[in-house]
């Protein structure tokens, strides 16, 4: 029986993994922040505390898988530590003496030691450290690290090499772990995909079974699409992608920064962008006849239209362009949904969840009030809850982006 299975964004969830920011987050300076992503240092123990709340939500919703404890899992069968190893130290461009210094660790020790990096052991400069493998700060942001579509996986191909250890560690658990048996990965070995494709799962969307929507950003590129779009025919489930060219800007690195889905007739959006004046172009590309039939539309919801997809938006920001431009950058559009009208979103977007409630009657409601037990959940049919996470937003993703659903009804 599949455990993997997801047709949509807005079927209730079921399973899905996460990753509580750890010391790893702890190990970035101003001078590294940069190199790792970063506008900014964060600080931990916020960090981890907006985290601790958010996850806590999602476990009223889902059954929640944390990556640390799913890789100390597969590292226990010794040949599967071998071969991920091997697989990391040669993304870094090591030597064989690290292999053998870190085979021998167990594996909570050894995951320790993935996460939080391997200093080079002769560096110059003891006061700022060098690493071998680098620290892992980003993969609290597990989205970009894999996509499930329908039954099949697809593994990202990031477009910074200092990303690359959570794509393939992700891989293995996904391909090893008992929880995530699949129909398998769209592409079977990472050496199938071509260097200039580059792909990550903010963004890859799945509208409907059948129906993709695709972001062309600084992290995923036309020649992604084009190669994805071959293996898509062979699968024969997808027949429609929408490609959505975005800026090549910060705040705009993935779709799911300027559009998410929150029910079956309403998504949230940056208005600008999937709207407005900012919209760089949008095609349709139909694969129903095994061809690429491949049009322009005059924008994503136009195009979704067409298909029987008639979404309202909703306005991050609201009405007002400043307001807009403010709620955008701190990830007021990345919403992740929990069921059909049930979202959970950034407190600080606070013009955005006044437009949920004004125009999808979806309610605000505070995390803290749900944690607490002053409101219980089941008296709502439908809810957007708001929960803090100004430090997480600094990061540069919001709520869709700290999860990896891969079972939804």
């Amino acid at each position: 029986m599949n455990k993997v299975l997801i047709t949509s964004e807005i079927g209730k969830i079921k399973k899905i993994i996460t990753h509580t920011p750890g010391h790893e987050i702890e190990l970035m300076t101003p001078a590294t922040a940069q190199d790792l992503l970063f506008d900014d240092i964060l600080d931990f123990n916020t960090a981890k505390r907006e985290h601790d709340d958010f996850v806590k939500l999602l476990k009223l919703h889902s059954d929640v898988y944390e990556v640390t404890d799913l890789l100390n899992y597969i590292l226990k069968f010794q040949h599967i530590k071998e071969e991920l190893l091997k697989e990391l130290i040669s993304e870094a461009d090591s030597s064989n003496d690290l292999f053998e210094e870190l085979i021998r660790l167990e594996p909570n020790s050894l995951t320790q030691k993935i996460f939080y990096g391997v200093e080079c052991k002769d560096n110059s400069s003891k006061n700022i450290p060098k690493y071998i493998i680098p620290p892992l700060p980003n993969f609290f942001f597990t989205r970009d690290t894999a996509v499930v579509i329908n039954n099949h996986i697809l593994s990202g191909s990031m477009a910074n090499k200092i990303r690359s250890s959570e794509s393939i560690i992700m891989r293995y658990i996904l391909k090893y772990h008992p929880e995530f048996s699949s129909d398998g990965f769209y592409f079977d070995d990472v050496n199938d995909i071509n260097e200039t494709s580059k792909f990550e799962g903010g963004d890859i969307i799945v509208i409907r079974d059948d129906v993709l929507a695709i972001g062309l950003s600084e992290r995923t590129t036309p020649q992604a699409v084009e190669q994805l779009i071959e293996i898509l025919k062979a699968k024969g489930k997808i027949k429609h992608i929408f490609t959505v060219s975005l800026p090549k800007e910060r705040a705009m690195i993935h779709l799911d920064m300027v559009f998410t889905m929150l029910d079956q007739n309403f998504a949230c959006i940056y208005e600008p962008i999937i709207l407005g004046d900012l919209s760089l172009g949008v095609k349709h590309i139909d694969i129903s006849n095994n061809i690429n039939k491949i049009e322009t539309v005059p924008n994503l919801l136009a195009g979704l239209k067409t298909l029987g997809i008639d979404l309202q938006p909703i306005l991050c920001g609201g009405e007002n362009r400043i307001n807009q431009d403010r709620e955008q950058w701190m990830c007021g559009a990345n919403f992740f949904a929990l069921a059909p009208g049930k979202v959970i979103g950034y407190a600080r977007a606070v013009h955005t969840f006044n437009e949920l409630e004004k125009v999808a009657d979806l309610p605000r409601i505070e995390a803290e009030d749900v944690l607490s037990g002053k409101i219980d959940l089941k008296d709502y049919k439908r809810y957007a809850i708001a929960f803090r996470g100004a430090e997480l937003s600094r990061g540069g993703g919001g709520a869709r982006c700290m999860t990896m659903p891969f079972l939804r009804s």
